[in-house]
């Protein structure tokens, strides 16, 4: 272990034993915390929810940053890569690595850990994968990397910018994971990135220190960073307002009108893809099978209302697919009109076989106004021959025991991603990793498939335009609107730039007030 990191680690975990249990403001200048609900998995490879890519993304670097601009384009910025060139026929990426870059533990940056970053990608099966497609990677020296595709591929960098692609040391073979022997417990977090883990106390909190050596100049902005795992939204609320922690972030708009009233908070709202999903599932053996009980349920859903009474009707009214207006012409209004007619879905329903209706449990994820939503669907359904018990669930639990994967009827929170194709590769074609509906649509995976070769942005919107046609007509999910993200911070917490993905918010650029 390097001498350095490790006298830094012990004297932070003297500090971290000492301010346990103060309020932020106690803390001086030199401390941001964090409340988030508490994490489940820690390596990058499998994250899954907000809590874990922030932790994740605090450690680790990316080759490169991907966002999406104000006209719906992608932007991508260097970060561990430096550069990079595509060959003229699409199948060869090289990536020139940045010089005299430091691991946490004081080795050198290099080729092999982009090697063995995207190697064990694939190995582990990472969600990852389905954006980076088919590909080997090899070092060309110690400072360039090349990846060589089976085939053309569209999203190729959104694969390598995604946010299970963290570089990793090479030989590491369990990020994330705390060891039980050694002098070092956190030897498994041994990222590039900005903060180092100094403790980590599962279920309570993780602290980190500033990265003296951290290759970026003027970063991180603040000395230390902790994380304080705290489950229940409206206690986070509340432990910001007494300024017990300094941000959280994922508030619902209820939340928003409550803090920005609040003298010592400031608010952040951001335009995003957010979204949750109502989807049943639609294999053998389930209601969704039948394309009437899908159509049902869509004529069953007055997403109008929806936006109105829980969004103050600052969303946008979604579409029944998840591309949103934020993709500019990647997004196409309604292609098919599902306009609330209860009478219809009573009778599409007993058409289907339920002549004296569905009934069934609606699980909700504890997030957002997700809770407040599924008590309007069931009021909505119930006019519709459509009869739900509504069963809550921690979002720790319902996402990181993977319970969202496995229920019949269900609310999904889907979070922005800085490319369209994501959601459509991961959720939406048969073999998705989170194909939660099990949705099946040949037509919808050939064009999904043709989408992933096509770079042209008028052709690959034309091939969306269709997709969000067959959405209309065949799948069995509800968008009832499009979200902003909407974060708070005390006022004394500067450089707060919230992502449209929560998680992948850069910290670096936080500071404190004088």
């Amino acid at each position: 272990m390097n001498p350095v990191r490790k006298w830094w680690i012990f004297a932070c975990l003297i500090f971290a034993t000492l301010m346990f249990g103060f309020s932020a403001q106690a803390d001086g200048h030199t401390t941001v915390t964090f409340g988030l609900e508490s994490p489940k998995s820690l390596d990058p490879a499998t994250n899954s929810n907000d809590p874990e890519i922030l932790f994740q993304r605090t450690i680790y670097d990316f080759l490169l940053e991907a966002s999406v601009d104000e006209t719906g384009g992608t932007v991508f910025t260097p970060n561990l890569a430096t550069d990079w060139q595509i060959s003229e026929d699409g199948l060869t990426y090289t990536f020139e690595l940045r010089e005299g870059v430091l691991f946490h533990d004081g080795s050198t940056f290099s080729s092999a850990d982009v090697v063995h970053t995207f190697e064990r990608l694939v190995e582990m099966g990472s969600p990852a994968n389905a954006l980076l497609g088919d590909f080997s990677v090899e070092a060309d020296g110690a400072q360039r990397v090349v990846f060589t595709l089976a085939n053309p591929n569209a999203d190729f960098l959104f694969g390598v910018s995604s946010r299970w692609s963290l570089i990793i040391r090479d030989g590491n073979a369990n990020p994330g994971v705390v060891a039980e022997d050694g002098d070092d417990p956190y030897q498994n977090f041994n990222g590039t990135g900005a903060f180092i883990l100094s403790e980590y106390i599962p279920e309570v909190s993780a602290s980190f220190i500033a990265n003296e050596n951290y290759w970026q100049e003027g970063s991180p902005g603040i000395e230390n960073l902790v994380f304080q795992f705290i489950n229940d939204a409206t206690t986070r609320v509340n432990a910001l307002q007494n300024g017990e922690i300094d941000a959280i972030f994922k508030l619902s708009i209820q939340q928003l009108r409550e803090l920005e009233v609040h003298e010592n908070v400031k608010t952040y709202v951001v335009a995003t893809n957010q979204h949750p999903v109502i989807r049943l599932r639609s294999d053998a053996g389930f209601a969704g099978e039948n394309p009437l009980v899908r159509q049902a349920f869509k004529l069953a859903t007055d997403r109008e209302l929806l936006n109105d009474d829980l969004m103050s009707g600052v969303g946008t009214v979604g579409n029944n697919d998840p591309i949103g207006p934020v993709y500019g012409s990647f997004y196409h209004p309604l292609a098919a009109s599902y306009d609330y007619d209860p009478e219809r879905s009573c009778a599409l329903l007993a058409e289907a076989g339920y002549e004296e209706g569905y009934s069934g449990t609606l699980y909700v994820v504890d997030a957002f106004n997700y809770s407040d939503l599924g008590v309007a669907l069931q009021e909505q359904w119930a006019q519709a021959c459509i009869d739900v018990e509504i069963l809550v669930r921690p979002q720790n639990i319902y996402y990181g025991n993977n319970e969202w994967m496995e229920v019949e009827l269900g609310i999904t929170g889907w979070g922005s991603n800085p490319v369209a194709q994501q959601y459509l590769v991961q959720a939406y074609v048969t073999d998705g990793v989170w194909n939660e509906s099990r949705w099946s649509n040949a037509e919808v995976d050939a064009l999904i498939a043709e989408a992933s070769v096509t770079s042209d942005i008028a052709n690959r919107a034309t091939i969306y335009s269709r997709i969000s046609e067959l959405f209309a007509e065949d799948a069995p999910i509800i968008v009832p609107w499009f979200a902003p993200m909407i974060g708070a911070t005390t006022a004394r917490v500067e450089g707060f730039n919230l992502a449209a993905f929560a998680g992948l918010t850069d910290l670096r650029t936080l500071s404190i007030a004088n």
